[in-house]
């Protein structure tokens, strides 16, 4: 596979769209080329998110349907394209893709169209724009209700609001006594609809709750960033952190993902099928 540490320099912009209840679309992202050759990777975290990635240039196209993560994961980049890229909530995603939402997550789905239209005619629109922002918002504007959830069961979409707006920090029997339901009910529905149990997808949203916090640098301690995520304690957050990243959250630029020179993460974005 070739590689090259420098191949091309990008330039990223996250642009948080406005607040939408239908879709909930989380954030935009985009990235264009400036030239150069060969091949660079982009590692994503785990996340309980699934991403919508379009990889568009005169050379050709591709959208892929990303589901919700286990596990780190690297988007191929390719010099001379642009990468548009749309993080949706927790069991928000759309219907983009004949696929169950339990074979989604760690995998992904092609996507061929959208509201009828075929990706390469989405990429003619789209080249026909002035800049990258105005590529952006056009694409998170066709996406924004373009279909119905892709996760069926109502529960399990309040579920997963659910573990958000508590950063992660429900317990599974506290969850299952807010939707009404047994623990060991929706512990099948979970596996039902999202391939794992609703423990794991609530430490999947911690973890980005803890990135987030990382970011802003809200906490000036591990300490006092373990007791507001809901951890045991500072080496339970630490041992967590390192798990699911391969880092220490302690390290400088540990909340941000890398851009790697070589792939040593699971590819679900290729610049060929």
């Amino acid at each position: 596979m070739p590689t090259s540490k420098n191949a091309h320099a990008t330039t990223s912009l996250f642009v948080p769209p406005p607040s939408d209840p239908s879709t909930q679309i989380d954030l935009c992202w985009a990235t264009e080329s400036s030239g150069g050759a060969g091949t660079t990777f982009h590692e994503f975290f785990p996340d309980a998110g699934a991403h919508l990635v379009f990889r568009h240039s005169p050379a050709g196209c591709r959208m892929v349907l990303i589901g919700p993560a286990t596990e780190r994961a690297t988007i191929e980049r390719v010099a001379g394209a642009e990468y548009l890229g749309i993080r949706f909530r927790a069991g928000q995603a759309p219907r983009l893709a004949d696929v169950r939402s339990s074979e989604l997550t760690d995998g992904r789905a092609e996507v061929t169209k959208i509201r009828g239209i075929p990706i390469e005619s989405l990429a003619e629109r789209l080249r026909a724009l002035p800049d990258l922002g105005s590529r952006q918002r056009a694409f998170a504007n066709l996406v924004r209700d373009a279909a119905p959830p892709l996760v069926t069961d109502a529960r399990c979409r309040r579920a997963t609001h659910l573990l958000e707006s508590h950063g992660g920090r429900l317990r599974v029997d506290e969850l299952a006594e807010k939707l009404g339901l047994h623990t060991r009910s929706l512990e099948r529905l979970f596996l039902d609809q999202f391939g794992m149990t609703p423990k794991r997808m609530a430490r999947l949203v911690r973890l980005r709750h803890v990135l987030g916090a990382l970011h802003t640098g809200a906490f000036a301690t591990l300490a006092e960033l373990a007791q507001a995520c809901g951890y045991a304690d500072q080496p339970h957050l630490i041992r967590d952190f390192k798990t699911l990243t391969d880092r220490l959250p302690g390290e400088k630029g540990a909340h941000r993902s890398r851009q790697l020179a070589t792939a040593d993460t699971r590819i679900v974005h290729r610049y060929r099928p």
